[in-house]
């Protein structure tokens, strides 16, 4: 592929044929951080996605919230199902949109990329408190880490070309990216947040998140340590692993208390079984 391909414009193009999911869930964070939010205003939000709203219903249906009489509305499934679950089941539509198919060029399964992005922003809601941040940007943030990756693949695709090599090139994953795109995937991932009018504060952790000594922002650290994390647990993406910094250097510039550690593990562990298994 020649880096001519890949400019900003045509890295928009693609990202504007994503389903508009992702846009939503930016915009039920913003909302959601406002302690005087309330289910009107979530509702009309979720109301934007007819597929999303149709299955946050019948996720309301289905046994695991059993009800003496159904659920007809979409004000009723969030009541039912909380604010912060539906946050959660709206993340896992994201993914399971944006990962169909998995990335070809990176050699990921759609499956690989579903868990790695799940149970890392699961871990970075995990860490949230501790760190004293917002557990939904936390969340949101763990969820788009990758998202340049999906879009520099498929335009990788729409030109035809899967062939690259990443072990031939001796590079580590950015370094090859730039070869290969002439950008790399956090640069994407921070034109597509941008565009899509994701907060700053999100913008700059995706970014920055595979070089974090080079930024003093707590939620880069916080996301260089739940994908590091994620990683341990065999969770990973192949080529990432140098980008991983020290755990207990890290885990201090998170504001983040190690002992903490595996209690918060245990947590997004036990939520990342319970939404894989959950049909949404």
């Amino acid at each position: 592929m020649s880096v001519d391909l890949i400019s900003e414009d045509s890295l928009l193009r693609i990202a504007n044929t994503f389903p508009a999911t992702q846009q939503v869930l930016a915009q039920l964070g913003i909302l959601l951080r406002d302690s005087g939010a309330d289910i009107n205003e979530v509702t009309t939000i979720l109301r934007r996605d007819v597929g999303l709203a149709s299955r946050l219903i019948g996720t309301a249906n289905s046994a695991a919230f059993a009800q003496s009489r159904p659920v007809a509305t979409v004000e009723d499934a969030v009541t039912l199902i909380g604010f912060q679950e539906v946050y959660r089941l709206v993340g896992v539509a994201v993914l399971n949109q944006v990962s169909d198919g998995g990335l070809p060029c990176y050699d990921i399964s759609a499956k690989k990329f579903y868990e790695n992005s799940l149970f890392t922003a699961l871990l970075m809601e995990g860490l949230a408190s501790g760190a004293r941040e917002d557990p939904r940007y936390c969340y949101t943030i763990g969820l788009m880490r990758s998202i340049g990756k999906i879009a520099l693949d498929r335009l990788a695709r729409e030109v035809g070309d899967t062939n690259f090599s990443k072990i031939d090139t001796g590079d580590s994953l950015l370094e090859w990216e730039r070869s290969a795109f002439g950008m790399t995937s956090v640069e994407a991932g921070a034109v597509i947040l941008r565009s899509w009018r994701f907060p700053e504060e999100i913008v700059q952790a995706v970014e920055g998140h595979c070089a974090p000594t080079s930024k003093h922002l707590p939620l880069t650290h916080l996301l260089n340590l739940a994908a590091g994390t994620a990683e341990l647990l065999g969770r990973g993406l192949d080529g990432e692993t140098s980008y991983w910094m020290d755990s207990a250097e890290v885990y201090h510039k998170a504001g983040i208390d190690p002992k903490r550690a595996n209690t918060i593990i245990d947590h997004a562990l036990r939520a990342f079984e319970r939404l894989t298994k959950t049909n949404f």
